[in-house]
């Protein structure tokens, strides 16, 4: 029998090892292995150990491994893609700076959970298409640039074209208005060419008064001695006969000016019985013209 404290030779029966005096119920049976000092806890080391009852979950102390939780998509990566597509499509600018600012955020949120969340391609993708629709801006304002100044031109340009046409169809109905009712002369006023409140399908409709050669807006009721009407192709016209109490009209003046020089048109045109049209293209009259030789006194359209 040894001592489990010190090896020492224990007689059998020994209540205490004669050399260190360590209790006998302790000793061991087996001689410890030579050159090995048997050692023993103190049993102080376990009594400030946490008791765990049955069923208590352990705590983070007592507890090595936790159970494993797949990598979740960053809602901000979802978000940036979301926004980067729109800024493409359809928002632009509008979507691409928040696409950029939240791209930027989930990169940086991926990198800091260690593992934890995912969908940095989705971040990436948005901002790229973010930036792209930034980059474009330049580029969409320099067309526009380009663009929007030849469109502008090409509108007056057809406006003005509108408007010596019609001005030509004014003279064409002069010259019908002419042949039907040579006891009136020339046609007074644009609402003597129109249909005013008439049925023109019925022949016996047609007057001097309304003669049905030109329709609505251009020749309303409204259009009657010096007033502008018909805001057309971005013009007013008016028509002014020259006339004689009691005698035929012999002449006419048709005048059309742009609503506003410079934006709905560059001319001013006016016509006469000769049917040269006219034009003017600055100071344009604020009235339509009563007067042929002011008419004439335009230059001719070649």
């Amino acid at each position: 029998m040894f001592c489990f404290k010190c090896g020492a030779n224990m007689p059998d029966g020994a209540a205490v090892c004669p050399q260190c005096g360590a209790a006998a119920q302790a000793a061991s049976q087996v001689p410890p292995p030579a050159g090995v000092t048997p050692s023993v806890q103190p049993a102080s080391a376990w009594s400030n150990a946490p008791a765990i009852s049955p069923g208590q979950p352990a705590s983070p102390a007592t507890s090595q491994y936790k159970p494993y939780a797949p990598p979740q998509t960053d809602g901000k990566a979802t978000g940036s893609l979301i926004l980067g597509i729109l800024s493409m499509v359809c928002l632009g600018i509008l979507a691409g700076i928040p696409a950029i600012i939240l791209g930027h955020m989930s990169r940086k949120s991926i990198r800091e959970s260690m593992g934890r969340l995912k969908g940095e391609g989705q971040a990436t993708a948005g901002m790229v298409m973010g930036y792209i629709s930034v980059a474009l801006i330049p580029v969409i304002l320099i067309i526009a640039a380009i663009a929007i100044p030849s469109l502008l031109r090409s509108r007056m340009a057809a406006n003005d074209a509108a408007a010596a046409s019609t001005l030509r169809t004014v003279n064409t109905s002069q010259v019908a208005y002419l042949t039907q009712y040579p006891q009136a002369g020339y046609a007074r006023d644009m609402a003597s060419m129109g249909p005013g409140s008439v049925d023109c399908s019925i022949d016996v409709n047609h007057s001097s008064d309304h003669a049905c050669l030109l329709s609505a807006p251009i020749a309303s009721e409204q259009c009657i001695a010096t007033n502008w009407c018909a805001n057309k192709y971005g013009f007013q016209f008016a028509v002014t006969g020259i006339c004689v109490e009691n005698q035929p009209c012999s002449d006419y003046i048709a005048t059309a000016v742009p609503l506003q020089m410079g934006a709905s048109g560059t001319r001013s045109f006016c016509s006469t019985s000769d049917g040269v049209v006219r034009y003017k293209r600055s100071d344009p009259p604020a009235a339509p013209i009563t007067s042929v030789e002011e008419c004439n006194a335009w230059a001719p359209i070649s």
